[in-house]
């Protein structure tokens, strides 16, 4: 039965942390992939939004949500 739990709580664990990496991989390539002034743009408008300066992911999952090619 432990080693049962045990199998369980490692699989868990192992897609709980495949989900963050590629999240975090999500949002380095949503970056990487945006001119200087479209980050600006997006970071600018999540911190009027916000009150408070948006992290790199809000900014990448913001953008991805509301780009449509026009900025």
């Amino acid at each position: 039965m432990l080693q049962l739990i045990v199998a369980v709580g490692c699989t868990l664990a192992f897609f709980l942390v495949m989900g963050w990496v590629g999240d975090y991989d999500y949002t380095e390539q949503v970056i990487l992939r945006m001119s200087y002034d479209e980050y600006d743009y997006a970071k600018d408008t999540l911190t009027r939004q916000y009150g408070r300066q948006p992290s790199e992911r809000e900014i990448a999952h913001w953008w991805t949500e509301h780009h449509n090619g026009s900025h």
